[in-house]
């Protein structure tokens, strides 16, 4: 389970980026005073503190942990909404109103929001994602107030100024010409339209320049009106709060939004796909690189638990197969990693890349790879390897949820794509339970040629230095 979710779209950024970043620092300073007890680490069995979920009449869920030794609490709005429901020549469109979501309300005039938060110390942002968008604000927990103030008043009352509008439009596609221009961003982007060829994955969650240049103010009212609305949102809560005072009190402020008609997009399913695809982009940069990508399940297959630990023995670090491989072994890279992200609305994508040495050419690289998926396919792993595989997962699964704000981004990304809260309870165990066999049986069906898209990156003109982006999130 990675994520944890990035100013553009990771394979650059990591998915907490400075929220996680703030929270960890406060976790690090703000330690139990002396005399203090101090809680207990997470059980091995699993997930340790209970999230608590209560529904309102108006359709609102609120998600809560009660960490009591928490410094700050995190709050965060968590919107079912992201690139997947938009419609073509619309793309970009969920992004773009993530940045006006910050342009202002009658209330909070522009630049009041970021003031007031800034007032207390506190920190506030937003996200875009594939299959969801989210606002939070981390603050000290008596400042929570400010937080579901701001969130309940720009869920209803957004001005959408168009003087605002064309601000950030600017603002937008400076964002995409920089996507444009980096060569690795460029290549994740056409791997990913190769292998999503009708799904709206397609799309990067930025958008299309030409779509974005054509979005209205009329386009940006109706999604926001379509998708904006409390019965669409789940907020959640991490820190030192009271459950019962916090349902009331988040009651008292959301609790008069009027529920809207539930949207219901049609997103097209994608064929299976029946042949090896290809793209190659040509473009100034330092290093080449090859990436690999195949369909696989999301999070409701039981493969996904063994696809995990697959990816963790290919590319989790520097003792990953693929890395000491590519890079000590056969000497023909300078990184080699991966992902697999099974929390999607979607298909999944099962990838990794390495960034050659400058005269290694990509073919290269892939047959490397190639190579090594067939050890796995023909052999099993040793059971040294796998349990040293299974108990990375696991560490970053409990390590993921250490933060007050890293838990807040588990359980909001969980329930925007509608992942049960009990899955955090079996999570350990599912894992614990994945064999060699069940290794090489997803290498085998899933790690084939006619379910592969393979992208070329080849160097050209004058150089720059390549780091990988993750294809999802956008951070403002």
């Amino acid at each position: 389970m990675s994520r944890s979710q990035t100013d553009h779209r990771s394979l650059f950024f990591s998915i907490l980026l400075t929220g996680v970043f703030f929270a960890l620092m406060l976790n690090l300073f703000f330690l139990p005073a002396k005399g203090m007890a101090i809680p207990a680490p997470f059980p091995a069995s699993g997930f340790h503190p209970t999230p608590v979920l209560h529904t309102y009449p108006n359709g609102l869920r609120l998600i809560y942990v009660e960490d009591p030794y928490s410094p700050i609490v995190t709050f965060q709005v968590w919107y079912k909404v992201g690139s997947i429901d938009e419609q073509r020549g619309k793309t970009g469109i969920s992004h773009f109103l993530e940045h006006m979501m910050f342009t202002g309300t009658p209330r909070y005039p522009h630049g009041v929001l970021d003031k007031k938060i800034n007032a207390v110390g506190g920190q506030s942002n937003a996200f875009t994602d594939y299959d969801f968008t989210a606002y939070f604000e981390n603050t000290a927990p008596r400042y929570i107030t400010i937080g579901e103030k701001i969130e309940s008043d720009r869920m209803n009352n957004l001005l959408l100024s168009t003087q605002q509008l064309e601000r950030e439009r600017r603002i937008v596609l400076e964002e995409r010409r920089n996507d444009y221009d980096d060569p690795t961003q460029k290549l994740v982007e056409q791997v990913y339209a190769k292998a999503f060829r009708v799904h709206p994955y397609h799309n990067p969650v930025i958008g299309w320049e030409p779509d974005i240049r054509h979005l209205s103010q009329s386009d940006l009212k109706h999604y926001y009106r379509t998708f904006y609305m409390p019965n669409n949102a789940t907020i959640i809560v991490v820190g030192p709060v009271n459950g019962p005072e916090l349902v009331s009190q988040v009651g008292q402020t959301f609790g008069s939004l009027p529920a809207g008609s539930p949207p219901n997009p049609k997103i097209p399913a994608e064929p299976v796909q029946k042949g090896l695809r290809f793209t190659v982009v040509h473009k100034p940069a330092m290093l080449p690189v090859t990436m690999m990508a195949f369909h696989v399940p999301n999070f409701k297959s039981p493969d996904s638990y063994a696809l995990t630990v697959l990816s963790t023995l290919l590319s989790g670090g520097r003792s990953s197969i693929l890395y000491r491989t590519m890079v000590y072994q056969n000497a023909v890279a300078v990184d080699a990693e991966g992902d697999y992200e099974p929390l999607t609305k979607g298909p999944a994508l099962f990838y990794f890349y390495a960034q050659g040495l400058p005269k290694v050419k990509p073919p290269v690289l892939r047959r490397r790879f190639e190579n090594v998926i067939l050890s796995l396919q023909k052999t099993d792993v040793s059971p040294a390897a796998l349990e040293r595989a299974k108990k990375q997962v696991i560490s970053s699964f409990l390590m993921s949820q250490e933060s007050t704000f890293g838990l807040g981004m588990m359980l909001g990304e969980m329930a925007s794509i509608g992942v049960p809260l009990d899955y955090l309870d079996t999570y350990v165990d599912r894992i614990r339970q994945v064999s060699a066999e069940d290794v090489r049986r997803v290498a085998r069906t899933y790690l084939i040629r006619s379910n592969e898209t393979i992208g070329y990156l080849y160097p050209t003109g004058a150089p720059r230095n390549p780091s990988f982006a993750r294809p999802n999130r956008i951070v403002r």
